[in-house]
């Protein structure tokens, strides 16, 4: 709700600035800035306000994201309204993300979180390529790391004993 409000004021302040600068009694370079920084601030300010706040974002607004595989840290199933990562991207902090309801996924996600390993604590990861099908996230398991070849047999080396 917050973040509403701050793109709002923003915008206010920009829609002011604007107009000002179009009844300016004469014509200056100001004016066609004003009405131009206007027009390109609108979505720099809803994106910087997406951003900075720290909620969960769609997926679609992920524009930051790099492509591949990333962590699922934790997901928590809302049921009928949303699903919402925590993904560990190579920041320092998780990164919020929310896809919409889909049964399927929800089913996937339980499934995958239920059979992890004690060492993953219900992590897996998310395959993520940039699209616009909504529905492109591919979840998978953490691969287990693989075991070493068995060690080949020593012989026994030579042992000596000693009569006492």
């Amino acid at each position: 709700m917050s973040q509403t409000f701050l793109v709002l004021a923003v915008i206010s302040l920009f829609a002011a600035a604007a107009w000002l600068a179009v009844w300016a009694r004469r014509d200056t370079w100001g004016r066609s800035a004003s009405v131009g920084l206007f027009v390109i601030g609108i979505p720099a300010i809803a994106a910087a306000g997406v951003q900075s706040l720290g909620h969960h974002r769609p997926m679609s607004l992920a524009w930051e994201l790099p492509a591949g595989d990333h962590r699922v840290l934790a997901a928590k199933l809302v049921q009928d309204e949303a699903i919402y990562l925590y993904l560990d991207a190579g920041r320092s902090e998780p990164w919020p993300l929310t896809l919409p309801w889909d049964n399927a996924t929800a089913n996937r996600i339980g499934k995958l979180q239920d059979e992890a390993g004690e060492g993953a604590m219900g992590q897996f990861l998310l395959r993520y390529e940039p699209s616009l099908d909504l529905n492109a996230q591919q979840f998978h398991p953490i691969p287990q790391p693989q075991l070493l070849p068995p060690k080949p047999r020593q012989q026994q080396g030579q042992r000596f004993e000693q009569d006492a």
